[in-house]
Formats: structure tokens, sequence, C-alpha cells
């Protein structure tokens, strides 16, 4: 593999796409020590959130994947 602009641009996104996605799982998971508010507002749905976080980093390592070819193929 030989080193060049566009493979470190590349890997530079994928390390913060991958911080950045980390920070939003963690802020999710975290959330859910905070106690609700009980002035009649709903509880809310802590496996949705968490799924809701986890759905878009899938995605992004979907579209990781395919940069990752067309990068390889030029």
């Amino acid at each position: 593999m030989r080193l060049s602009f566009a493979y470190g641009l590349f890997w530079l996104s994928v390390a913060c796409c991958g911080i950045a996605q980390f920070f939003i799982i963690r802020s999710v998971r975290g959330s859910r020590h905070v106690p609700e508010p009980t002035a009649g507002i709903p509880r809310s749905r802590d496996g949705m959130e968490l799924m809701w976080a986890i759905l878009p980093a899938v995605g992004l390592v979907v579209l990781l994947y395919f940069t990752w070819r067309a990068v390889q193929g030029r």
C-alpha cells in the first residue's frame, strides 16, 4: 500500500468520525443516569435513543467501506 494524500485524508476522516460517534454513544448511555422529570412528561425510551445513536454509526461504516473501495480503485 502506497502512502498518499487520499489515504491519509481517508484515515483521518475515519478517526474523526469514530471519535465523534464514540462520544455520541457515550452521551446517550450517560443520560440514562440522569433522573427523569416528573412533571407529566412521558418517560424516555432508552433503547430507542441508543438505536438512533447506533443506526447512523452502521450507515457510516457502510459509507466508509464504499469510500475506501473508491479510493483504492483510483
